[in-house]
């Protein structure tokens, strides 16, 4: 079930990158959002292992 959350939140991550490289606007700063959701991949598990 981790890995699955883990998976969607890079997907996603991925997908905020890539309209961030094609300039796409949009009301939040897609970089940020791609390096949240890629950090969050990172915290889940460790948080989880606790």
């Amino acid at each position: 079930m981790l890995d699955a959350v883990v998976l969607i939140l890079l997907i996603l991550a991925f997908v905020a990158f890539a309209l961030a490289a094609f300039n796409v606007t949009a009301r939040v700063n897609l970089v940020a959002l791609g390096l949240a959701l890629w950090v969050l991949t990172v915290l889940i598990p460790a948080l989880a292992s606790l």
